[in-house]
């Protein structure tokens, strides 16, 4: 189902959104998503109330969200924007509302002269092909567990 893309519309995130983004969290909860953290974005909100943190709504209803944040260099790596948190609710994915949101995220990163990262765990080939779709690559960084 495809949608008009002008319909879909992308603002910063406010206090009042942040059930809705939990309900949509919720929705996205399966034995293929990662645990996800439902207290993560309160938190977030309540102690950094970043500007980067963001909600898709269609017809006034929101339908996704991205959450954020600009952090300083580590393990070698540049200052960069950082996506902690990302989901669309399962009737409007395929639809570009994830990648609106993406592009929302960075603009403002490229207005502060960073770049952007994400990081997923490898083989979850749903995210590897939705990020590789709109221009993201591998980085060099990699994790070693015990």
């Amino acid at each position: 189902m495809a949608i008009d893309r002008s319909k879909v519309k992308i603002r910063n995130m406010i206090e009042t959104d942040l059930e809705k983004i939990k309900g949509i969290d919720r929705e996205l909860v399966s034995p293929d998503r990662a645990p996800s953290w439902p207290l993560a974005a309160e938190a977030d909100w309540w102690v950094n109330r970043p500007t980067l943190n963001f909600v898709a709504e269609i017809d006034d209803e929101v339908v996704g969200f991205l959450l954020g944040d600009i952090r300083g260099a580590k393990y070698g790596t540049d200052l960069s924007g950082c996506i902690d948190m990302m989901g669309v609710a399962p009737k409007y994915q395929g639809m570009g509302v994830g990648r609106g949101l993406v592009e929302a995220f960075s603009e403002e990163c490229m207005r502060n002269e960073v770049g952007v990262r994400v990081v997923i765990r490898e083989g979850d080939e749903r995210l590897i092909k939705f990020w590789t779709s709109i221009g993201f690559q591998k980085g060099n960084l990699v994790s070693y567990e015990r």
